[in-house]
């Protein structure tokens, strides 16, 4: 066992449909694979008590009635026993709200600590500014030694907004479990997965996956199929989300004023292993979130679907919204549209649609990237490269 021990701060464990859980996840399963002490500290919520989960070595659920407000107070206790009786501790938190009070610890025991950022946890604060709000998180960011952003996008907006954030960057991205999103090639076995969700054989399938929130955009998708309805008659997409937010509402009116009842589907959320085969039933992929400044500014990190679509060989199309042309490259794994822009969305769409072979090579293009840039192997690089950082 190496000398370093890392604790990992997270409110979500185990994943279910990725996010901050299946980075904490990745991070524990690398570091311990390599020798490392690593252990979760999570809250321990009603599901997990109906489900009688149990604390082990590398996970510990934490009960607490105000969690959001006092996760640090009912996570002292444990990590009081790390900070006494470990060499070399090093925290690592998913969000800089997992540190409140937590980093005034550091002249005492001398650990480190390493920050990341998953998007709304940085730009929500761009607006509206509080004043007491942004001098506390700068307090709590001039503690960090390292700040691990999902994306660049996200690196310049913290920075800009943060100027006691002076530690170096490491983005670490998605990390893809390309052994489950993988593609699928056989005609017969895709017309069998659309029948699975009910989905017709035939259509020209568009796919979109996300929270059901503003900030993801789901109008330009529907807005394109209305426009597109005559050049294909058989176009659908499935919009992949909980119905049970506001924004559903509004999504069900633009539906109806558009007479669109037969070509938008809703599929409630998928666990991981349940969500490629949703993807391998699509034709193209398509995400075209935008900044939302109603009731807080939100702009996307990287959303992690974005990669996992194309490790299964789906075409990308992606808007220029914060961290998302960082999962895609333009014109060779997909296309990069303007926030906003329909005329470029629809292009983009007819273009893949139009051209069968351009768009199995770029989703062929689209899973080499991945591998390249999301895979397990890839992000075991540079988790490493984290734990192996010198004080």
């Amino acid at each position: 066992m190496k000398n370093k021990t890392f604790v990992i701060l997270c409110s979500e464990y185990p994943p279910f449909m990725g996010g901050i859980a299946l980075w904490a996840e990745n991070l524990l399963k690398t570091l311990t694979a390599n020798g490392y002490e690593a252990v979760v500290l999570t809250h321990l919520t009603r599901s997990h008590k109906k489900k009688g989960v149990r604390s082990t070595r590398e996970v510990r659920y934490i009960a607490g009635h105000d969690w959001q407000k006092l996760h640090w107070l009912y996570r002292l206790p444990t990590l009081l026993k790390y900070m006494a009786t470990r060499k070399e501790l090093i925290v690592v938190a998913a969000t800089w709200d997992d540190l409140q009070v937590i980093h005034h610890l550091k002249p005492l025991f001398r650990f480190r600590i390493y920050c990341a950022s998953h998007g709304t946890d940085v730009t929500k604060h761009v607006f509206p500014r509080k004043r007491k709000v942004l001098e506390k998180i700068n307090r709590i960011y001039r503690s960090v030694d390292l700040f691990m952003p999902v994306s660049k996008s996200l690196d310049l907006i913290a920075r800009s907004m943060y100027p006691a954030l002076r530690c170096p960057t490491l983005v670490l991205d998605c990390n893809v479990l390309t052994d489950v999103f993988t593609p699928e090639r056989d005609p017969e076995k895709k017309k069998a997965l659309r029948k699975q969700f009910g989905i017709a054989p035939e259509c020209k399938l568009l796919v979109t996956v996300g929270r059901m929130m503003a900030v993801k955009g789901f109008r330009h998708v529907i807005m394109a199929v209305a426009a597109l309805r005559d050049r294909y008659p058989d176009l659908a997409c499935m919009i992949v989300s909980r119905r049970d937010e506001p924004e559903s509402l509004r999504l069900d009116a633009l539906v109806k004023e558009l007479n669109l009842e037969d070509r938008i589907l809703f599929q409630p959320p998928v666990d991981n292993r349940e969500l490629p085969k949703i993807l391998q039933a699509s034709d193209i992929f398509v995400l075209t979130s935008e900044p939302v400044y109603c009731p807080f500014y939100q702009e996307e990190g990287l959303p992690r679907v974005i990669p996992e679509a194309s490790a299964c060989e789906i075409p990308v199309i992606a808007s220029t919204t914060g961290g998302l042309p960082e999962g895609v490259r333009d014109g060779e794994t997909g296309f990069v549209v303007p926030n906003g822009d329909q005329e470029a969305l629809k292009r983009s769409i007819c273009t893949l649609l139009d051209d069968p072979e351009k768009a199995r090579e770029m989703g062929r293009k689209g899973r080499e990237f991945v591998l390249e840039q999301f895979s397990g192997t890839s992000m075991t690089t540079r988790i490493l490269s984290m734990a192996e950082q010198e004080q």
